[in-house]
C-alpha cells in the first residue's frame, strides 16, 4: 500500500531520536533521523510532550502529521474540545489537535501539505506556502496562502480567515450549520469545497455522499475519498 496508508518501524538511530524531545519533525530530521514513524515533540507553550507521526520521505521529509484518514477506524464526529485536544493514534487515524497546531504554527512560518487518495488508487496533493491557525479565542481561524499541487486547478480548502466549526460550535458563515449537516469539524465557511473530517464511507458506498471526505477539485463535491493526510513543516526546510 502506498504512503498514505502505511506506517514504518524505526531503526536504532530513530529510536534514540524518539526518546528525545524536539519542537517538530523537521528538528528530528535535522538530528539525523530519516525513517518515518512516531516520535515525541514538545511544542512551546504546551504543558506536555506529544507523540506525533513524522514523514521523513514526502517532498524532502521533516513533515509533522496533523491529520490522517485511512480506514474509518476512528470516529471523527467529535465536539469542539475533542478537536481542540486531538484524538486517535498518531500511527493510524488521528487529528493532532487544534491547540497544539496553533502553538506550533505560531512559533515560526509553516507550510501545509494535503495528500489525497481516491478509491481507484489515484493520488493528488495540495501544498500551501503559508499555514497558520489562530488561537481558540480566534476560533482556530485559518490563515492560508500560496496554493500549488495536483489536487485541482485551485484550492479546495477554505478561504483565508475562515473559523473552525464543530457540531457544538457553529462558527461558519451559513445559517444551515455546516458541521451538523456535513459532519466532522472543519473550516466550513459557507459549507465550502472540502471536508477531510467527514464520514468515512467504504468502497461501493463512497459516491453521492455530501457528508463524506470531500475535496471538490479532486473527484468532485460528492465523492468520498479513501485516504487523506495533512502535514506541516517549517518554511525553508
Amino acid at each position: 500500500m502506498k504512503r498514505l496508508l502505511r506506517t514504518v518501524a524505526l531503526g536504532p538511530r530513530e529510536q534514540v531520536a524518539a526518546e528525545r524531545v524536539f519542537q517538530d519533525c523537521a528538528e528530528i530530521q535535522s538530528f539525523g533521523a530519516n525513517t518515518s514513524g512516531v516520535y515525541t515533540i514538545h511544542v512551546a507553550n504546551m504543558t506536555e510532550p506529544r507523540k506525533v507521526f513524522c514523514d521523513m520521505e514526502a517532498n524532502g521529509g521533516g513533515w509533522t502529521l496533523i491529520q490522517r484518514r485511512a480506514n474509518g477506524s476512528v470516529n471523527f464526529q467529535r465536539n469542539w474540545n475533542d478537536y481542540k485536544q486531538g484524538f486517535g493514534d498518531p500511527a493510524g487515524e488521528h487529528w493532532l489537535g487544534n491547540e497544539l497546531v496553533h502553538h506550533l504554527t505560531s512559533r515560526a512560518a509553516y507550510s501545509l501539505r494535503v495528500e489525497l487518495q481516491d478509491w481507484e488508487g489515484n493520488e493528488a496533493y495540495a501544498q500551501y506556502e503559508r499555514f497558520q491557525l489562530g488561537s481558540e479565542g480566534q476560533l482556530y481561524r485559518l490563515s492560508l496562502s500560496g496554493y500549488s499541487g495536483s489536487a485541482g486547478p485551485q484550492s479546495s480548502l477554505a478561504l483565508e480567515g475562515t473559523n473552525f466549526s464543530t457540531r457544538d460550535a457553529d462558527n461558519d458563515n451559513c445559517l444551515c450549520k455546516c458541521a451538523q449537516m456535513l459532519s466532522g469539524g472543519w473550516w466550513f465557511d459557507a459549507c465550502g469545497l472540502s471536508n477531510l473530517n467527514g464520514i468515512y464511507y467504504a468502497a461501493g458506498r463512497h459516491l453521492r455522499k455530501l457528508n463524506g471526505i470531500r475535496w471538490h477539485y479532486f473527484q468532485g463535491p460528492s465523492y468520498s475519498l479513501r485516504a487523506t493526510r495533512m502535514l506541516v513543516r517549517p518554511v525553508g526546510t
